[in-house]
């Protein structure tokens, strides 16, 4: 019988419940002030790590200048497997390289792609220490989302599974701060967001710089095992089609995540986690969603 990804994720379910059960003391781990953001971070102890990821995401609603909720034409849910990894330059440094695989699915029918890959880099500012407990681990981030994949505007099928990504390259610079020490953990990010201009279809389109904010809060579950939650908010200016600004075309979207990692053995690391897009707080001019995750995190070096 095939397993299908909902499935899956039951059975990964069960498996973090159990594993919760293990361990009794708390530890630093790597930062998380990022939440979501970034699915792989090295701690500072590790030299290479690599994630594979499968996702399923739906409930998709636009979201107009106003705040009010309408239907989405397209894709009803999308299913994603991502493959990542991680190799540290030096105790304070690392690169990582991302690449989506997507298949966006409506009434029976499906098709595939790859997603856009992102490549990122960490310099660790400030890095934690057992003799210090409160003194978090400072990171600075820059990223880069190149375009594989083809955005709404450039989709020649009227459902539109063809689409998968924006079409816009994007870079984000930031600071990430995590206090990872204790029991009780939490932190925050803070990155400016860079698109491109890029034509797409008949126009040539930029979506408007942005701001995300990112807020953590969480609780080690022995020694280990820990639950992060969080909540993501960005902020976009006016989009611009043609050289000319839109009006009331500024975005902002707010998420709530739950991010829960169960050590499977100590190289590996078992990570569940949810996300809902656009039901929180202010939201406008944008795609709510939710979206449900298992990943595992091994660490090789």
């Amino acid at each position: 019988m095939r397993l299908s990804l909902r499935n899956l994720l039951f059975v990964v379910s069960l498996a973090a419940a159990l594993g919760s059960l293990v361990s009794n003391q708390a530890q630093a781990c790597a930062s998380c002030g990022s939440g979501s953001d970034d699915p792989l971070i090295l701690w500072p102890n590790e030299t290479f790590k690599s994630y594979i990821g499968f996702s399923t995401s739906g409930r998709y609603k636009t979201v107009d200048p106003n705040g009010k909720f309408g239907t989405e034409s397209g894709p009803t849910d999308r299913d994603s497997l991502t493959l990542a990894v991680a190799h540290a330059l030096r105790s304070d440094l690392f690169f990582s390289w991302t690449m989506p695989f997507m298949q966006n699915r409506l009434a029976g029918s499906s098709l595939r792609s790859l997603g856009d890959p992102m490549a990122a880099v960490r310099w660790s500012w400030l890095l934690p220490e057992f003799s210090e407990p409160w003194r978090p681990q400072v990171q600075v981030m820059a990223s880069h989302k190149f375009v594989q994949s083809r955005s709404l505007q450039e989709s020649d099928r009227p459902d539109l599974l063809d689409a998968f990504g924006t079409g816009i390259p994007e870079t984000k610079v930031g600071v990430d701060a995590f206090w990872g020490m204790h029991q009780l953990k939490g932190g925050f990010a803070w990155a400016m967001l860079f698109p491109e201009e890029r034509a797409l279809g008949r126009a040539i389109v930029f979506p408007g710089n942005g701001i995300r904010t990112t807020l953590t809060v969480g609780h080690a579950l022995g020694e280990k095992n820990k639950i992060i939650g969080g909540v993501v908010r960005e902020a976009r200016q006016q989009r611009r089609t043609d050289g000319q600004l839109i009006a009331r075309s500024e975005s902002v979207s707010h998420s709530g995540f739950v991010t829960f990692d169960v050590s499977l053995l100590d190289s590996s690391t078992l990570r569940l986690s949810f996300s809902d897009r656009g039901r929180l707080f202010e939201n406008k001019n944008m795609i709510a969603s939710q979206s449900w995750s298992a990943a595992l995190l091994t660490t090789w070096e």
